[in-house]
């Protein structure tokens, strides 16, 4: 047995963790080279000092009662506890202390393991448990633990709370236009709005990629529409990200939680409707009603028979309307429109199933399957080309020029005979990827037109970006055009336009002879509309090509 210090020096020295030996006055009379590069010190700094001469007082007393418990006991003592260093460094410790002779004198053998690092690790796992890495706020975990405590007082009828449901409305344009980098730094900057929006004891949360919620408890001061309005106007001030200025909004929508208030999954499924009526509009916020439950089931009900009929085909149509050439009166072409007959749920909208199908991931199957429905038809009709509507959602999808291609060779259309209709929302929120699948399918031979032309804010950039063979009027001009001077002067004024471009124009939404009378001197090339023809199913196209009337002007050109 070693009972000399140099000897318990030589060995400690070989030891792989920090080693020291106090004496019974707690005066340090060693410590290996570990234990210098654990404190940062050298032998000199600490050699006969004690405790109270190298840290803090109230830490020095607590190593000396630990000293004075081992040296009563002579049994190993374990123990885990932040030290301050010499140095000032708040570290984590492990500490196991034992009683040995030295010199015929009792000493203090103590081995040091420093665990700060996985504390550290271990404290920031339990931090993200319940916070969102990006933005330091609440995460969804942490949110339904609050909201569960919020359902509860106010069943009890112990305090009232409202829930906030937040998406952001064009921050997918930012991550395409700026880069992921200014979208991360936009959520930054919308979290910290939030958070200074509300008091400190309310929770603010990031549940999703751009989703955010707010669960605010009512003192009896809560206005939840002041509060509503001052987060859309949050969201609408301009953001600073990578030297550039971002713009966007937010829907919201809310859910009371009161004595009617049932679990935190219900109220959140409630906040979750009253978003999505919200965002029907964007820009706005919805309170929940009751009359909401009946329109979510409603929608979902649509969406499950429009996956079936999807995949039997059973209630799905599609119906032609014609584009006439302003000169001639003729037919030369028509216009594919879905149309969905269900049997429980009647005739549905076209407004209503495309909307669902766009936020379902169907559109990709409807896009499809009108595209593939309508080719076929057509092939038959040499004289007539076929137009079909593309969704922004297709465009978005890498494969979708292929596809194209590939109806087009499976139902023997050629592809002169087969126009795309893009609108101008759908490439402006378009990236370049979406473009470039365009430009494959034009230099294939497809023709591109431009719909509802004049409603959106970067035509004229679109015309000269997006090599287009066509362009729409949107009706909303054609049926003012002979009425109001300035509808009249935009007509006129995109005719010219497309002339000079060598583009088709044409005009939409005709319903009257007047109407189409003056479209035909403004200069367009091809008119459609109830004028003309309702859309048809497909075996009456050859009726409707015969019995439908041309405006006069036309007639008597002819």
């Amino acid at each position: 047995m070693i009972h000399d210090l140099a000897s318990w020096s030589r060995v400690l020295e070989l030891m792989p963790t920090a080693m020291f030996v106090r004496d019974a006055s707690h005066r340090w009379v060693f410590v290996n080279r570990m234990g210098c590069e654990y404190f940062g010190v050298s032998p000199g700094d600490v050699l006969g000092k004690d405790d109270e001469a190298l840290f803090p007082p109230e830490q020095a007393a607590r190593f000396a009662r630990g000293d004075e418990a081992v040296l009563a006991g002579a049994e190993v003592v374990e123990s885990e506890e932040a030290v301050t260093d010499p140095q000032g460094r708040v570290r984590t410790l492990i500490t196991r202390k034992t009683c040995i002779e030295l010199d015929g004198q009792p000493h203090v053998l103590a081995s040091v393991t420093d665990i700060t690092e996985l504390r550290e690790s271990e404290a920031h796992v339990r931090w993200l448990a319940y916070h969102d890495a990006l933005t330091a706020l609440a995460n969804r975990t942490s949110l339904f633990s609050r909201l569960d405590a919020a359902v509860a007082r106010a069943a009890a009828g112990q305090g009232e709370a409202a829930l906030f449901y937040l998406d952001l409305d064009g921050f997918k344009r930012v991550n395409d236009t700026y880069g992921h980098q200014a979208g991360d730094e936009l959520l930054l900057q919308f979290g910290t709005r939030l958070r200074g929006a509300v008091r400190a004891e309310d929770i603010v949360a990031r549940i999703g990629g751009d989703e955010f919620a707010m669960l605010v408890e009512d003192d009896g001061t809560l206005d939840i529409d002041a509060l509503a309005s001052r987060v859309l106007d949050l969201a609408s001030m301009p953001f600073d990200v990578l030297s550039a200025k971002a713009l966007v909004g937010t829907s919201v929508g809310i859910v009371r939680l009161d004595r009617d208030a049932v679990a935190a999954g219900e109220m959140a499924r409630k906040a979750d409707a009253a978003l999505y009526e919200a965002k029907k509009r964007r820009n706005r916020y919805v309170v929940y009603t009751d009359e909401l439950d009946a329109a979510v089931a409603h929608r979902r009900k649509m969406e499950v028979a429009l996956d079936e009929a999807l995949s039997t085909g059973e209630g799905l149509a599609c119906h032609y309307q014609p584009l006439v050439d302003a000169a001639s009166g003729h037919v030369v072409g028509v216009e594919a429109l879905a149309r969905w007959r269900h049997p429980t749920l009647g005739v549905v909208s076209p407004m209503q199933f495309v909307a669902v199908a766009e936020e379902t991931g169907l559109i990709g199957r409807l896009g499809e399957w009108m595209l593939r429905t309508a080719c076929a038809r057509v092939v038959g009709l040499p004289e007539l080309f076929v137009a079909v509507n593309v969704s922004a959602v297709q465009l978005r999808d890498d494969r979708f020029a292929d596809r194209v291609l590939a109806i087009l060779a499976q139902t023997g259309l050629p592809a002169a005979r087969l126009e795309l209709e893009i609108t101008e929302t759908a490439i402006v929120h378009a990236d370049g990827a979406a473009v470039r699948l365009l430009r494959q399918l034009r230099k294939a031979g497809v023709r591109i037109s431009l719909d509802d032309f004049g409603t959106g804010y970067s035509s004229l950039t679109l015309l000269k970006d997006l090599d287009v063979d066509k362009v729409k009027i949107d009706r909303s001009f054609v049926q003012m055009a002979p009425l109001a001077e300035d509808s009249a002067a935009i007509v006129r004024a995109v005719s010219h336009l497309g002339a000079a471009l060598g583009l088709t124009v044409v005009a939409e939404g005709v319903e009257t002879e007047e109407q189409c009378r003056f479209l035909q001197d403004a200069g367009c090339d091809e008119l459609q509309g109830y004028l003309f023809s309702a859309a048809v199913p497909e075996d009456r196209i050859e009726r409707m090509r015969s019995s439908f009337t041309p405006c006069p002007s036309v007639d008597s050109a002819t």
